[in-house]
């Protein structure tokens, strides 16, 4: 199946389809949009394997049955048309992520790690957007002005789980890059903070990310011009109205101080 895959490709000159490797509240979801816009191949939903989502089905019986090789065959399935895919590694089983892994570079892709340097502020953008159900924007503007009316009431964060979450994501990310380095593949790693506020121009540094996969982008294509001006959440306004979000600040500094 690899192998037909790859020639059915061929005309595709260069151009490689590519995974992102990533935790959630990274801006991934921005860099997905844009390399989905200007890729040649498949797009499909975003974190696809996530249990409501196009290849949920995988992920879902896996977790009933831990069957691997049965696990293996259906993702390799899945992959048969090279779509581009963004994965959460700390929300999915490692063993998908293995494979999942295994079966991209079988069929040459190109990897992608997103992180976030300051791993406190990313867990804490995650318990926000957990605690108000605003995971974007779009949603923040609707759904912030009813937090702050008192028409909605956030839910308080779990302080108790809070370690839990940390550990997680660290195991799942450290694995994750051990799986890579293992298998010998060298992923072009980005961080959040560089990528979105770094020295260097967002758009030079998309342009060189696409230039990577093989595809050349001129500095006036709108696209590029979209993943620029992406809009904002604005989630510090929301911070306030979240009970007891100010001690889980202070869990999370503890626990991920460098």
């Amino acid at each position: 199946m690899i192998e037909s895959v790859l020639k059915d490709h061929g005309n595709v000159a260069k151009e490689r389809p590519w995974l992102i490797l990533t935790l959630r509240r990274t801006g991934g979801t921005s860099l997905t949009t844009f390399l989905s816009a200007i890729s040649t191949f498949p797009s499909v939903v975003h974190e696809p394997f996530n249990i409501e989502r196009v290849f949920g089905g995988i992920t879902l019986a896996f977790q009933k049955t831990s069957d691997v090789e049965k696990m293996t065959a259906e993702v390799n399935t899945a992959l048969e048309g090279r779509p581009n895919i963004k994965h959460c590694v700390e929300v999915i089983p490692l063993e998908i992520t293995r494979a999942l892994i295994d079966t991209c570079n079988a069929l040459g892709y190109q990897f992608l790690v997103l992180t976030r340097r300051e791993e406190s502020q990313r867990l804490s953008s995650l318990l926000l957007a957990e605690a108000t159900g605003a995971w974007g924007a779009k949603e923040a503007k609707e759904i912030y002005p009813q937090i702050i009316s008192g028409k909605l009431k956030p839910a308080p964060i779990l302080l108790e789980k809070v370690r839990g979450r940390v550990m997680q994501d660290y195991f799942s990310i450290g694995r994750t890059l051990s799986l890579l380095r293992h298998r010998h593949i060298d992923p072009d790693w980005y961080l959040f903070e560089e990528l979105y506020f770094g020295s260097e121009p967002m758009a030079s540094q998309a342009r060189a990310i696409a230039a990577k996969l093989g595809i050349n982008i001129p500095a006036d294509d709108p696209r590029l011009q979209a993943f620029i001006q992406n809009e904002s959440q604005n989630s510090s306004s929301i911070r306030p109205y979240i009970p007891n979000f100010n001690q889980a600040e202070e869990l999370l500094r503890s626990i991920c101080a460098s």
